[in-house]
């Protein structure tokens, strides 16, 4: 069998023509392979101060708080632009890339070593549970590019959802409320409302009964 050509891609798609155009031109052909959100290829300049602004404040204010400091790391996070609801917890050991893209609602709780990967919009309602070690990915790369451009999806997880621990929720996925994810599930689609969905890749397995 031949090797593939320099520059085809997986897809079998001569690259040759992309890489006569110049980069501006290649991501503005972004929705012909599918895509409809936004596409990056790096941070912003105002993005780029403000996460070194929250790595030395993160660590500083946020990491090296005491355990019961929930308050204080809810304020923490309110100073760099996230919306934090009454009584939220977030644990000190959760990492947030980009906190002004945070919006977690009230009584809602985010574990130990839980990486909110933030690049774009993450929506948490009220009374969710987030459990330990969770990562919520909003990004990703375009592989079938040469120069691997960033993909932001947001995420949203409704009122009353139940994330276990080591659990994955992919870009652009919506979890419903009430919904159930497994242990260590990977859910790389929407999962409905009120269901229990486990798995990898995550689908509904059974109705989420409520103790009468």
């Amino acid at each position: 069998m031949r090797p593939l050509p320099r520059g085809a891609c997986l897809r079998g798609v001569d690259m040759a023509p992309a890489q006569q155009m110049s980069l501006d031109q290649q991501l503005m052909t972004a929705g012909d392979w599918g895509y409809d959100r936004q596409i990056r290829v790096a941070f912003s300049p105002r993005e780029q101060i403000g996460r070194v602004l929250w790595w030395i404040a993160g660590f500083l204010l946020f990491k090296c708080s005491l355990r019961p400091m929930y308050a204080w790391r809810r304020g923490v996070l309110r100073l760099f632009g996230a919306k934090i609801g009454r009584q939220a917890s977030i644990q000190r050991s959760a990492r947030i890339d980009l906190p002004w893209n945070l919006e977690l609602g009230h009584y809602s709780t985010i574990g130990e070593n839980t990486w909110v990967y933030s690049l774009d919009k993450v929506h948490i309602g009220d009374y969710v549970t987030i459990s330990q070690r969770v990562f919520l990915c909003t990004g990703t790369h375009d592989y079938t590019r040469p120069e691997f451009a960033m993909i932001r999806k947001p995420i949203s997880i409704q009122r009353g959802a139940w994330i276990a621990a080591d659990a994955f929720i992919g870009p652009g996925v919506t979890i419903g409320a009430d919904a159930v994810i497994g242990v260590r599930s990977v859910v790389l689609k929407d999962m409905p409302p009120g269901m229990v969905c486990v798995g990898h890749p995550c689908a509904p397995r059974k109705p989420r009964v409520p103790v009468p």
